[in-house]
């Protein structure tokens, strides 16, 4: 109950919303319940950064000031050139920019920061790391603590905004 009067007199009643942005489905990845899985066979995309400017001027024309920038797994291709680029584009039409790609480092953080980017949104799926082993099978993603430290890092580059979740139904 404190909790709850405490936001309510700092923020007020307010719902926030964000569209998400999908820049890329490239993944090397594999997670057994991904549609970006890597060995899912699905035609894949890559957002320029200008289609992207494109996009993001077209959710701020529809009254959206909060864009979460999404993308698979991919280092080569949603590189931190790349994410910098797209956050830049992204930043000179919106507010907010965050994002819920791969997990960096505290410099990559620092540089996205630097773009524009305010949050980050990691999804660990599971927190029960049997389970997280068993349904992330390739990819950097099996590093567990590694993931689970993105936001620490993250707050330690200057992100504003920080955001966790889980998916239901993983673990019996």
């Amino acid at each position: 109950r404190l909790a709850h009067r405490t936001t309510v007199r700092r923020f007020g009643r307010t719902v926030h919303l964000f569209a998400p942005l999908y820049l890329s489905n490239e993944c090397v990845s594999v997670c057994t319940y991904c549609g970006f899985s890597a060995t899912n066979e699905v035609v894949r995309r890559t957002l320029t950064p200008g289609e992207v400017a494109v996009e993001a001027a077209a959710l701020r024309a529809r009254g959206f000031r909060h864009v979460l920038l999404v993308s698979g797994e991919h280092a080569r291709i949603v590189s931190k050139d790349y994410l910098d680029d797209c956050v830049r584009a992204v930043a000179a039409v919106m507010p907010q920019v965050s994002l819920e790609v791969q997990v960096w480092d505290a410099d990559t953080y620092r540089r996205l920061v630097g773009a524009g980017c305010d949050g980050l949104v990691v999804y660990q799926e599971t927190y029960d790391r049997d389970v997280y082993a068993s349904v992330h099978l390739k990819g950097k993603k099996r590093n567990y603590e590694w993931r689970l430290a993105a936001p620490d890092r993250g707050a330690a580059a200057g992100m504003r905004r920080l955001g966790i979740g889980a998916l239901l139904g993983l673990a019996p």
